[in-house]
């Protein structure tokens, strides 16, 4: 990276690609192409990020989970070799992110917002302990006096949790009972949902009492002081968002009318010919709880988006907008009822692995759209310069079963691990992935092809460090 550009990294968590306008927002359509569709959701700040820079429209997650894909954006390595390769395995201390190699070149880093680099849940010896378990901060363990560092950011601002439960943890509750103190005492209060869509309600906090709003004001004083003091920066903003439960408080609640939210056009029907872990995960989804499901995701999309949009104002208000990379993405998707299915886990389809990626360069493309190939794991590389190409996935569960996942401009291939089957897709012809082609005879050298290729990029990556280049 050349001269001393800022940088300012938003995520993101379990948020689709097509849940942006400027994706085309496919989803209110079939999900059966990837450009052109007319708008739905609206989201004006992300638009705004887009048309100043560039939407990386095949842009893939290494690890389709929280915790591993996260580990990844910051230190720029698989899962197999940072070694948190399942939500929650730690991520190692000693490991090097781009944080500690921005620290020795004069920078000052910050994160504000979801970690999530170690457990949330109480460890297995019942023992509340660690700077991100919930329980150690609901029972006094942990002290908001603590503000870093971690994992070489110097200064933490953070939050535990999703929706109603993180209010009373971490640096977030400390802001929540400063501004809206009434809203702890309405912490577990809701309106049900009126289908009994899964983990769908409102809470009855008020908006402004919201985690998103929080990143918003601190992640735009934050920028305000670097303006000020003209230090180089790197800031990470993690939004906890739209990670489930689905429950956007009002009005964001009703923001979206679920009877003209269109539903994926493949459904459980779709799964024949996939591997039977597939069908194992449907759940008993009818269409109105999707629809539901989708229109409140929108919401809790709506409260970031206009938070980024805060962010951004403070950027193009002062002079940091002409020296400050600007990145936009999500450690992961949501299948979303993609045939069938929600949530995440090892269902490698294009709505859990295809994320946003949006990025804004001083001097780089406006408007500009990019179909090539791009991971997770390019994010620090990119900001240092040194960017691999390619696309690859992994996911092991803690059954010890294991994914490997290989895209290429025209095909994606997945493997399991001691299995006679997989998944092959022609991503040309067949963006819904509805027909499995792993064992179509005429198939059979494409086949062969990407297993080499997948042998090659598992040599290829089995130990890669960030370094930093000449100036950083």
């Amino acid at each position: 990276m050349a001269g001393p550009l800022n940088v300012l990294l938003i995520t993101t968590d379990q948020m689709r690609r097509d849940h942006m306008g400027c994706a085309g927002n496919v989803v209110s359509k079939s999900r059966s192409s990837r450009f052109g569709a007319p708008p739905v959701i609206g989201t004006p700040g992300l638009d705004r990020l887009a048309a100043g820079g560039i939407c990386l429209d095949r842009a893939y997650v290494n690890n389709p989970v929280c915790m591993p894909n996260r580990a990844t954006i910051a230190t720029g390595r698989l899962p197999r070799n940072h070694r948190c390769w399942c939500n929650g395995v730690d991520l190692p201390e000693c490991e090097r992110t781009i944080a500690d190699i921005l620290n020795e070149h004069g920078y000052h880093t910050a994160f504000f917002g979801k970690p999530h680099f170690r457990i949330t849940a109480m460890p297995f010896d019942g023992v509340p302990r660690g700077i991100e378990c919930g329980p150690a901060w609901e029972q006094g363990v942990n002290s908001p006096e603590w503000t870093g560092p971690y994992y070489g950011f110097q200064y933490v601002q953070i939050s535990v949790g999703h929706g109603h439960a993180n209010l009373n943890r971490a640096h977030f509750c400390e802001w929540v009972k400063a501004k809206f103190p009434s809203a702890l005492d309405k912490q577990f209060q809701f309106e049900p949902s009126p289908t009994g869509a899964f983990e769908s309600f409102t809470p009855l906090y008020p908006h402004q009492a919201h985690s998103s709003n929080w990143l918003g004001e601190i992640g735009s004083e934050y920028l305000r002081q670097r303006a000020a003091d003209g230090r180089p920066f790197l800031l990470w903003v993690s939004f906890p968002d739209p990670h489930h439960p689905f429950s956007p408080p009002k009005p964001y609640d009703t923001m979206y009318d679920p009877a003209e939210i269109v539903i994926p056009r493949l459904g459980p029907e779709a799964l024949a010919d996939k591997p039977p872990h597939f069908r194992a995960a449907l759940r008993d989804t009818t269409e109105a709880q999707l629809r539901e499901i989708i229109a409140r995701t929108y919401g809790m999309v709506a409260m970031v988006d206009e938070n980024v949009g805060r962010l951004l104002d403070v950027l193009d208000q002062t002079p940091l907008a002409a020296n400050t990379i600007v990145i936009f993405t999500s450690d992961h998707g949501d299948l979303m009822g993609d045939c069938g299915l929600l949530l995440k886990g090892p269902w490698l389809l294009e709505g859990l692995i295809n994320v946003p990626m949006l990025w804004r360069v001083p001097g780089g493309a406006a408007g500009a759209r990019s179909d090539g190939l791009f991971s997770s794991c390019d994010v620090a590389p990119t900001i240092l310069a040194s960017r691999r190409d390619a696309a690859f996935v992994e996911y092991r569960t803690p059954e010890g079963d294991n994914l490997r996942t290989i895209i290429t401009p025209s095909r994606k291939l997945t493997c399991y691990g001691g299995q006679d089957y997989g998944e092959l897709y022609d991503m040309t012809a067949d963006v819904p992935e509805a027909r499995n082609l792993y064992a179509s005879k005429a198939c059979a050298e494409d086949l062969r092809a990407l297993e080499r290729r997948l042998l090659q990029e598992l040599i290829l990556r089995e130990d890669e460090r960030l370094w930093p280049t000449a100036g950083a």
